[in-house]
């Protein structure tokens, strides 16, 4: 069997891997970002087509030495396809086709809503991944950090009360609940405290420090977080600060996430001790493979890999990794997540888990028909 086409639906962002024996790999929710569109595909298809698609792991590396002359977000497009078209010809759930660890993913409630006290700027629950951009703006405006009474990022638009979430979530079903907050350090340490009095002790906690706390600050409320039992800190320092997140990790118990976009990234917080976890994504890491080797790095050094919201091709990449990945304890999701109107079968929460698809590959069941009446270009390669 081998790659014949790639083919590029817009605006219905639909990514389709033809072959000549009629399976095709699938990845929703992409883009060709560059100017010349036209010349990306062409750059991948050059390495694609008249490739056999079980190859992946020579395509990866193929793709890797583009380096940026491919954006991350096309080339996890095209790794999700790829793992959607092996899994299919395999004729097993790609969850499976990863190792397979369980057929269930119990999920975490992601706070959704923007930012003032008892708000939350947490984007994890939708369908678009920060991870690959969070943790690189401490300098942006309206960002004053460092004193005990300065804001936590910049205060915008209303947002839910935490707090009454964080119970309806419980009631719901969900197995934990994640946000984050914008307000000044007191007012979000009182924050911090109501939303573990609102669940009582044993409803798992997070709060997401959106990589905008400075190293005394993201200690101060680390103490706080050890003493409501939280179950980690997400993202206290920015992407990459390995020397303050060591800092942060070191004086709280509270475990610390950092955020990472690559296996190189996941090895560096783990040898020097930077984090206690790893996050990151399909789209912002650049593919389902690169998710599995910083999950495995992770695994290694006995620490949590999680992953960043619904994500790419609608929810779906994510569950399955989800699915396959041993510790990936939780997947987060909003509960507003729509998917488009193609999807037959979009993701559904049932009592705070998702249930694997038991169909071959992604599990997606996609309507062709209407792809094609959503579509105004087609490009191909």
């Amino acid at each position: 069997m081998r790659i014949t086409k790639i083919s590029l639906h817009q605006p219905a962002d639909l990514l389709r891997l033809v072959t000549d024996e009629g399976p095709e790999g699938h990845c929703t929710g992409v883009t060709a970002s560059g100017a010349d569109i036209g010349a990306e595909v062409d750059l991948v298809a050059s390495i694609l087509v008249g490739s056999n698609p079980l190859d992946r792991e020579r395509t990866w590396w193929s793709l890797q030495d583009l380096g940026e002359g491919l954006p991350s977000t096309f080339r996890a497009g095209i790794d999700v396809a790829l793992w959607d078209l092996s899994a299919k010809i395999a004729g097993r759930p790609l969850y499976r086709h990863l190792g397979g660890f369980r057929d269930r993913v119990p999920v975490c409630r992601a706070s959704s809503g923007g930012d003032t006290s008892r708000a939350t700027g947490d984007s994890s629950g939708a369908a678009g991944d920060s991870a690959s951009v969070a943790g690189d703006t401490t300098g942006v405006a309206g960002d004053t950090i460092g004193a005990s009474g300065d804001t936590i990022g910049a205060a915008s638009d209303p947002g839910p009360d935490n707090v009454k979430e964080s119970k309806d979530a419980q009631r719901a079903g969900f197995k934990a609940y994640r946000f984050g907050a914008m307000t000044d350090e007191n007012a979000l340490v009182h924050l911090v405290r109501e939303v573990r009095a609102a669940v009582g002790p044993d409803f798992p906690l997070i709060f997401d420090g959106r990589s905008r706390c400075a190293v005394d600050q993201a200690i101060r409320i680390g103490r706080t977080l050890d003493d409501e039992d939280y179950f980690y800190f997400d993202r206290p320092r920015p992407r990459n600060d390995h020397t303050g997140g060591e800092q942060v990790a070191g004086e709280i118990d509270t475990p610390t996430s950092a955020e990472v976009c690559s296996p190189i990234e996941a090895s560096k917080v783990m040898t020097l001790q930077s984090a206690d976890h790893i996050r990151t994504s399909v789209r912002g890491a650049g593919g389902i493979t690169d998710v599995v080797k910083a999950a495995r790095c992770a695994e290694a050094f006995g620490a949590y890999c999680h992953l960043d919201g619904a994500g790419i091709s609608d929810g779906f990449a994510h569950i399955h990794l989800a699915g396959a990945l041993r510790n990936t304890p939780f997947l987060e999701m909003s509960g507003h997540e729509v998917a488009p109107p193609f999807i037959l079968n979009p993701v559904q929460i049932d009592d705070g888990f998702l249930h694997l698809p038991d169909l071959p590959g992604l599990g997606m069941e996609i309507d062709l028909d209407v792809v094609t009446d959503l579509t105004s270009e087609r490009i191909e390669a």
